[in-house]
């Protein structure tokens, strides 16, 4: 009881920021989304659903909330782009499908976007090994200031040198794409969820980062830390690497649901936390 009435507390006082306006220090901040496996996952070619994408001959699901985190960044005045090791006419053609509320689309609101050809090539490094081993995501090609950007990635390592890996934020394992659990109970594999909490934690990543990056910019605004500074905060108490829910990504999932309520206008400013909290005061 305590901890409920406590995570009520503290979405109230979040609630409470929402309608702030963009901190006024002009400093330019920039998040990266790798795409496979980050904010899309390759499926099957019969597969049939929701969110489902067709590009090149190859489908995709486009991952959960992935629309509702980039608006908000793009309300805070971060600069959005996107680095992928998938060709330019793939990675174009897939992100000009995604559409956010007002019909935009990532490709339109991207800053920038690097792909295969952007990627570095490490020397002496066997085409047999991995290709992750064999390229490398050289984050500076976004922007020089490093303390100001934040990387989201599903591959360890990805990036240039050690010290760009100070600035990502690595998603942990990701699975394939199941729209119930009851379907990944059927399949086998090793990118198969084996337990409920696992698919669900899988499906709800996105969400999860859009509630630690808004508390992050707050942290930024109110505290004068760097984009990344906050982020690696969050990020130590996600612990997505785990691969599992805890009460911090439970309590981010909740601030992302209400953070895309208020933005969606359903309510007004003035009464938008009364009636958000009203289902939970009624219980």
């Amino acid at each position: 009881m305590r901890f409920y009435l406590f995570s009520i507390f503290l979405l109230f006082v979040s609630c409470s920021q929402w309608s702030r306006s963009p901190s006024s220090v002009s400093k330019v901040r920039h998040v990266v989304f790798d795409i496979d496996w980050t904010i899309t996952s390759e499926v099957k070619p019969d597969q049939k659903g929701p969110r489902l994408i067709a590009i090149e001959g190859k489908k995709y699901f486009v991952q959960d909330g992935i629309e509702d985190f980039i608006e908000n960044l793009l309300r805070h005045d971060v600069k959005v782009s996107f680095f992928s090791g998938g060709s330019f006419s793939r990675n174009h053609l897939l992100l000009k499908s995604i559409k956010l509320s007002d019909g935009r689309s990532l490709e339109s609101v991207a800053y920038k976007i690097l792909n295969r050809e952007d990627l570095t090539p490490v020397p002496n490094i066997p085409t047999s090994e991995k290709f992750f081993k064999r390229y490398k995501k050289d984050l500076t090609k976004i922007s020089q200031d490093l303390s100001e950007l934040v990387m989201i990635d599903d591959t360890e390592h990805f990036v240039l040198n050690a010290a760009q890996e100070d600035h990502v934020v690595y998603l942990g394992k990701t699975f394939e794409h199941f729209d119930t659990f009851k379907e990944a109970t059927l399949a086998g594999g090793e990118y198969v969820p084996k337990t409920e909490r696992e698919w669900s934690f899988a499906r709800k990543k996105m969400f999860i980062l859009n509630g630690a990056f808004h508390e992050a910019l707050k942290d930024v605004e109110e505290n004068g830390l760097s984009l990344s500074e906050a982020v690696i905060r969050q990020n130590r108490e996600l612990d997505l690497a785990r691969g599992n829910w805890n009460d911090y990504s439970n309590r981010m999932y909740k601030i992302s649901l209400a953070v895309s309520f208020t933005a969606s206008g359903k309510t007004g400013a003035s009464g938008s936390c009364v009636q958000l909290f009203s289902p939970f005061l009624a219980e």
